[in-house]
C-alpha cells in the first residue's frame, strides 16, 4: 500500500510531468484498469461509442486515459498550468481528496480560465489509484469542449 507521503510525491511528479508537456507518469500510480471520470461520468462513456468496447476501454483506462485526456486539455489551454493543493485522507490507504488549480488560456479566444478541480481517488490494495475522479464547475467545463474544438 502506498503511503501517504509517497502518494503525494507520486501525484506532485504527475503534476510537474504534466506542465512540462511530459506524458510520461510516475511508476505504480496508474494501473491499465485506472477508471477516469468527470463530473461523476466515466471517461469511456463520453466517447459516444458502446462503453464495454475493448478499443474504448483501451483508450480510456490506464496511463492511455490519463495521455489522452492529458492531451485533450493542453490542446484546449495550450499554457495550462496545475497546481496541488492539500490533500485530505492521503495516508489513510483507501482515498484521497483534495483540490488542484487549473490556469491558462483558451485556445482561440485567449480568455483566461482560473479555476478549481476537486478530485477524489480511491486506491487499490496495491497502492495504486483505482479510480480517479475529477469535478470542474459546468461553465469552465463547457468552455474547456469549445476550446478543444478550435483549431
Amino acid at each position: 500500500m502506498a503511503s501517504g507521503q509517497a502518494l503525494i510525491a507520486k501525484l506532485d511528479r504527475l503534476i510537474e510531468l504534466f506542465n512540462a508537456r511530459g506524458m510520461d507518469l510516475p511508476d505504480g500510480l496508474f494501473d491499465r484498469k485506472t477508471q477516469f471520470v468527470l463530473n461523476g461520468a466515466p471517461f469511456e462513456t463520453l466517447l459516444g461509442q458502446p462503453p464495454t468496447d475493448p478499443l474504448v476501454l483501451m483508450l480510456t483506462r490506464g496511463p492511455a486515459g490519463y495521455r489522452f485526456m492529458s492531451k485533450a486539455l493542453q490542446h484546449a489551454v495550450p499554457d495550462v498550468k496545475l497546481e496541488r493543493g492539500v490533500l485530505s485522507d492521503a495516508g489513510t490507504g483507501a482515498a484521497a481528496g483534495g483540490q488542484v488549480w487549473l490556469s491558462g488560456h483558451f485556445r482561440g479566444t485567449g480568455e483566461p480560465i482560473n479555476t478549481v478541480v476537486a478530485i477524489d481517488l480511491k486506491l487499490a490494495a496495491a497502492g495504486w489509484v483505482e479510480v480517479a475522479e475529477a469535478r470542474v464547475d459546468a461553465g469552465s467545463l463547457d468552455k474547456l469542449r469549445e476550446a478543444r474544438l478550435r483549431s
